[in-house]
Order: C-alpha cells, then sequence, then structure tokens
C-alpha cells in the first residue's frame, strides 16, 4: 500500500493499517519500509476479535483484511483472506474506490 499511498490520498483516501505486532516490530516495519500512513498497533488482538477475524483461518491470528468506507464512515466493500497470504492489491483497493 505504501507504494500507492499518494494516489490513495490523490482520490481524497486515507489509508489506515492496524497491526497485531507489538509496537517495537510494528515499528521496525514501518521505519524499515517509510511507511506514510498510519499503522495503529493491536498487539493484544482486540480489533481483530471485534471484526471476527481473529483465527478465522484456525491459525491462531487475525486474518488479513481490508475494509473500504465511504466519506460518511459507511462501510462501502471489504475483503477477507482465506489464506494468510491473500491480501488485497493497492490496486484492487483504487478501484473499489473509483466504484464508490
Amino acid at each position: 500500500m505504501h507504494e500507492q499511498y499518494a494516489a490513495f490520498q490523490a482520490m481524497g483516501a486515507e489509508v489506515i493499517a492496524i497491526s497485531v505486532d507489538d509496537g517495537l516490530d510494528a515499528g521496525q516495519m514501518v521505519e524499515r519500509y517509510g511507511i506514510e500512513f498510519p499503522v495503529l498497533y493491536d498487539p493484544t488482538n482486540q480489533v481483530a476479535v471485534s471484526w471476527e477475524i481473529f483465527d478465522l483461518l484456525n491459525d491462531g491470528v487475525a486474518a488479513p483484511a481490508a475494509y473500504v468506507f465511504d466519506a460518511s464512515g459507511e462501510l462501502f466493500a471489504y475483503r477477507i483472506g482465506e489464506t494468510i497470504a491473500e491480501r488485497p492489491t493497492a490496486a484492487e483497493l483504487l478501484a473499489t474506490l473509483g466504484a464508490a
């Protein structure tokens, strides 16, 4: 997502990532890759549990997921991976935003 962050911003969108890693590990990733969008930390999986994506794949971690909200904050679209490696691409999310 970070490679296409400017494209998201040009569409009036904001990218927010939620990491289940602790702040130190996730912070090192943010620094290493120069991620500019906000990254929130959820090391206790509270968000993943409340969104019902924790242990969805019976692997003890949060399933990869992306949610798209419209300008009023209503959920417009979402995608939840069926494997730990299945993640939406920036191009897919940008196309979804274009349809909003």
